[in-house]
């Protein structure tokens, strides 16, 4: 009898051994109020500073004192970033009590710029026009002349499509036309004396002339 009653024992305690695991694996993740202040390398209250989570996405900003506090989770991976400062991270401990306080120091992002020279305004604007116009481009804006030559500028034009604001003309003055002519007999262009015109301009500014040549 006794050696019946021993599987048995056996299997009960490691259905209860199994369902204990299961229990500490399935436990809630604890949340603690989470709190600080941001202070600089003069232990100065930095404003603005953004502590939060990338992966879920939650944080908060300091006051004007450097002050912050937020809901965390323990094992929160934090991101302490400002303009001005280099980024910080920081992992939400595991602890007893359910508060935490912490003091980040932040360390300035220093970045030397090239040393640029300051001269002082003509008195007038003539001097200063001439000022503007004796200056000599770079090498790498010597094509500025050419581009912007009438010739080059008038091929440009004749070549270039039409946008968006010009289709949507044509496209209104075509329905408009449609409207005022739907109930009414078209008019030959030929027999209107304004067209002749248009067509005269046309061939005087050369619309009609090969582009290719």
């Amino acid at each position: 009898m006794v050696q019946r009653k021993l599987p048995i024992l056996i299997i009960l305690l490691f259905v209860s051994f199994f369902s204990y695991s299961q229990v500490e694996k399935n436990e809630p993740e604890k949340v603690i109020q989470f709190t600080g202040v941001v202070l600089d390398a003069d232990s100065s209250a930095i404003p603005g500073v953004h502590i939060y989570t990338p992966i879920f996405g939650r944080g908060t900003s300091t006051n004007q004192y450097g002050f912050f506090s937020m809901p965390a989770l323990e094992g929160d991976s934090l991101v302490i970033s400002a303009v001005g400062f280099k980024k910080a991270t920081y992992v939400v401990p595991k602890i007893k009590s359910s508060t935490l306080k912490v003091i980040f120091q932040l360390e300035q992002d220093r970045e030397m710029l090239d040393e640029v020279q300051v001269y002082n305004m003509p008195p007038t604007a003539e001097a200063f026009k001439k000022a503007v116009l004796a200056v000599r481009l770079p090498q790498e804006f010597s094509n500025m002349d050419k581009n912007l030559d009438p010739a080059t500028l008038q091929q440009m034009y004749k070549s270039l499509p039409a946008d968006g604001s010009m289709n949507h003309r044509w496209f209104v003055q075509e329905q408009a036309f449609y409207n005022q002519t739907q109930n009414s007999v078209r008019i030959n262009p030929l027999l209107n004396p304004m067209s002749w015109v248009e067509i005269y301009r046309a061939i005087k500014r050369g619309d009609f002339s090969n582009n290719n040549d």
